[in-house]
């Protein structure tokens, strides 16, 4: 019976870990939205540097839900195979999120 009390609150965790994921993935996104209308209204009457702002933007979901999808897989991991699968992803984990400050710190410095 134990056994079925831990798989329910690994899930539970699980689910918990995914919504974060998503949540920060949500905060990451307005955020290039709002510096994409910013950037824009500064390029008012530039087209190439509103179409600059918007690719900016539109990397930065792809990086954002990149990172995302790694932490879902990772929760995965960590709920099917337990603490020793996790370390490697945490490693994976860390250089993404490392990897995506480093670039928006670029785009602070641009701005």
């Amino acid at each position: 019976m134990m056994q079925g009390g831990e798989s329910a609150g690994g899930a539970a965790k699980e689910a918990a870990a995914n919504l974060g994921a998503s949540a920060w993935a949500g905060k990451e996104k307005t955020v290039a939205v709002v510096q994409e209308q910013v950037e824009k209204v500064k390029a008012h009457d530039d087209p190439a540097g509103q179409a600059a702002a918007e690719a900016r933007k539109d990397e930065r979901f792809e990086e954002v839900e990149a990172v995302k999808q790694e932490a879902i897989l990772h929760n995965a991991a960590v709920a099917k195979n337990g603490r020793a699968a996790a370390i490697v992803a945490d490693e994976t984990e860390a250089q993404a999120a490392a990897a995506a400050e480093t670039e928006a710190r670029a785009v602070d410095a641009e701005g």
